[in-house]
């Protein structure tokens, strides 16, 4: 991966954007219904804590090694290699699947005369174009993009509770069903997503200059991005209500479209638009970069840019026929991939070879 490296801070920016992503436009958390932004407050900080601490301590154990490496020196070369591939896969998948979420609600909201296909290009030319100068060039561009997401969020607060759309009411009662009740709603999917996404980071934190600062730069991030999405879930439920906040599919850009402010100033949807362009084209892109360096370490590739061209390729033609439709497609991102991929590749496979790594380390100091 040479020398290249980032700091804390870029670090702290890039998980941000990365957690918020798709996250903070969907109607996230949306299984605990009216208590969906105290599932968040409450699951989100444990379920990404656990997580990335699984992570921070492999990279601990292998600190300028990523998961494709150390993967062959703890389970050997052949499991290694495979579950090398799995991850790479699982990354493709992932890029596909938030780059589809992009442009379904680029073509439904604004491009509706906009062929689906042209609106991904145009995301996968412009990650091409980045990864190309270098994830430095990517962390610089997330210092920048965090300024411009905390911009919009204030507007776009400031214009909610201005207009007078959110009625705290509608967060009564709160924990309706129970805490315990919240909580089983809430399994797996707040416990796992975004935040066993960053699997993808396993491949990143190598580049980071100062080791050490991993677990506090990353924790800090989780517990940033798990207050920003609670506020905007909160905000979701006061204006739509709960029972339009669970049917919605982008509940951001429902509630930026009620606001009106002195009968003149209306339809706010650019700010969710930008919002969710910055997101997934960071999510997208760190996606992008981590199938990228699996495959050049996996395969043993001297220059892993030679790689970036055609893995956006497959990352485009994969977001176009990842699902048949719309419906479809929301279907088995809510239903199938929390428990069949997230939990088995996120979390699972990550801690077994946590635990192998560690048994081997306490014989050999044996």
């Amino acid at each position: 991966m040479g020398n290249v490296k980032i700091n804390a801070l870029q670090m702290f920016c890039l998980i941000v954007l990365f957690d918020l992503g798709t996250a903070l436009v969907v109607s996230y958390g949306a299984e605990a219904k009216r208590d969906a932004w105290l599932a968040i407050l409450l699951c989100g900080p444990v379920g990404g804590s656990l997580i990335f601490m699984i992570y921070s301590c492999l990279h601990w154990l292998y600190p300028n090694l990523s998961f494709v490496l150390y993967a062959q020196q703890i389970a050997g070369k052949w499991i290694g290699g495979l579950l090398g591939v799995v991850f790479i896969i699982y990354f493709l998948h992932e890029a596909a699947r938030d780059l589809r979420d992009y442009g379904d609600l680029l073509t439904v909201s604004m491009f509706t005369e906009t062929p689906l296909f042209m609106v991904h290009v145009m995301m996968i030319l412009t990650l091409i174009y980045v990864l190309y100068l270098g994830i430095e060039v990517l962390g610089r561009l997330a210092e920048i993009s965090v300024v411009i997401i905390l911009g919009l969020g204030i507007t776009a607060t400031i214009s909610v509770l201005l207009s007078g759309k959110a009625d705290i009411n509608q967060l009564f009662p709160i924990l309706e069903h129970g805490l315990k009740g919240m909580l089983s709603q809430s399994f797996p999917s707040l416990f796992v997503i975004p935040w066993g996404e960053m699997s993808a980071f396993t491949l990143i934190l190598p580049h980071l200059n100062n080791p050490r600062s991993v677990m506090r730069t990353g924790l800090s991030a989780i517990l940033f991005s798990v207050v920003v999405l609670s506020f905007t879930t909160l905000l979701n439920i006061s204006v739509l209500g709960v029972d339009v906040f669970t049917r919605s599919n982008f509940a951001l850009l429902e509630t930026i479209r009620r606001v009106s402010l002195m009968e003149f100033i209306e339809r706010l949807d650019l700010i969710v638009l930008l919002t969710l362009i910055i997101g997934d084209l960071f999510k997208v892109g760190i996606f992008f970069y981590a199938a990228v360096i699996g495959a050049s370490d996996l395969f043993q590739v001297k220059n892993h840019k030679t790689l970036i061209l055609p893995v956006g390729i497959i990352i485009l033609l994969a977001s176009l026929t990842v699902a048949g439709n719309f419906a479809e497609h929301i279907k088995i991102g809510g239903g199938l991939l929390p428990l069949y991929a997230h939990i088995p590749i996120s979390v699972i496979i990550p801690l077994l070879l946590l635990i192998v790594a560690l048994i081997r380390k306490h014989f050999r100091s044996s």
